[in-house]
């Protein structure tokens, strides 16, 4: 198992400003990116994710309950059997598909994760594999818009712009509402941002302008 330790980003309250809950992250002694480790671990990938799985369990101890704890698995091991025993109840996990296309994710996924009584968090929404028609099918509890999205459509919003990317950014919003989904900002970094998050009613944001991934507590 690669050296590693567990921080957290929290996820903020548009609305309130208040903290809702965290983003589990691993960070490897060697520097390198999760996904990388994960693409270099094969076969034993799933053995992997589950590691970093208990690592996060463990380090989401310290966090009050009243906190959601979202965690980042692939859909492969959201159906292993072992998942069920690693989650503690008492907590509302969230579970972030970690997948290289979304296009490819089994649609059974939602009620694999429904047994865990967890929530489903759709990521990347605005790119090309996060489609609005994978939203609709999959019903995810929350679905993360891209950062790339929002810096583009924040800015383009800023100054008076109707372009696309605004386009693009409401078609996905408007998907979460039709399934109750809730909608969360990555990548807010600036009051700008803050303030586009406010405007076009996405529920919650995460980001820099709310705190950097840390240990907890920091």
């Amino acid at each position: 198992m690669p050296s590693h330790r567990v921080v957290f980003q929290p996820l903020v309250s548009v609305g309130s400003g208040s903290i809702v809950g965290y983003e589990a992250l691993a960070r490897f002694a060697d520097r390198r990116r999760p996904t990388e480790h994960l693409a270099a671990a094969g076969r034993r990938r799933v053995e992997l994710e589950l590691a970093l799985l208990r690592s996060a369990v463990a380090a989401a101890a310290a966090i009050p309950a009243r906190y959601s704890v979202t965690i980042n698995l692939s859909a492969t091991s959201i159906a292993a059997p072992e998942l069920r025993e690693l989650l503690p109840r008492g907590r509302r996990w969230g579970i972030e598909l970690l997948e290289t296309s979304i296009l490819q994710v089994d649609s059974r996924v939602r009620e694999r994760v429904d047994d865990l009584d967890a929530m489903l968090l759709i990521d990347d929404a605005g790119t090309h594999e996060a489609s609005v028609e994978r939203i609709l099918e999959l019903r995810p509890d929350i679905v993360k818009i891209d950062k790339s999205v929002l810096w583009s459509a924040a800015a383009d919003h800023a100054a008076g712009r109707t372009v696309p990317e605004c386009d693009r950014l409401y078609a996905f919003l408007e998907a979460a509402r039709r399934v109750g989904a809730r909608t969360l900002a990555e990548g807010v970094e600036t009051e700008q941002h803050r303030r586009f998050t406010i405007d076009a009613g996405i529920d919650y944001a995460q980001g820099y302008l709310f705190g950097a991934p840390a240990p907890y507590p920091a």
